[in-house]
């Protein structure tokens, strides 16, 4: 599948203080993130981008997952709209990491979540 939207998972091992680019120095603290995003197209090619540690920061995700572990993702088939529902839907469930992470195209209060624990 080379299209869709996902969710990447990540894990922080330690407290951090990260500055992620013009949403400026922010504090992650240990825990699992929830990253929603989409590809419309070579969505391999974006989760590994994700994963790489030696990488230019462009996108609000680069700052993080060059701290984080990468754990996988979970892809959902559909178009690039599915991500802010399913943005929606995390954020019934779990916190917001940071408002407006991953979301300077969108309306959406943000893209990125957090738990100390995974359920």
């Amino acid at each position: 599948m080379e299209s869709g939207v996902y969710i990447a998972v990540f894990y922080l091992h330690s407290r951090q203080r990260i500055a992620v680019g013009k949403l400026g120095r922010r504090v992650f603290h240990e825990g699992f993130y929830l990253y929603v995003g989409s590809a419309q197209r070579n969505l391999s090619v974006r989760l590994e981008r994700h994963a790489r540690k030696d990488k230019p920061l462009w996108w609000h995700i680069d700052y993080l997952s060059v701290k984080a572990e990468m754990l996988g993702a979970v892809i959902v088939p559909g178009p690039r709209e599915h991500e802010c529902k399913l943005a929606k839907e995390l954020g019934g469930v779990f916190k917001l990491a940071v408002p407006g992470f991953g979301a300077s195209d969108c309306y959406c209060g943000g893209h990125l979540f957090y738990a100390r624990r995974l359920p």
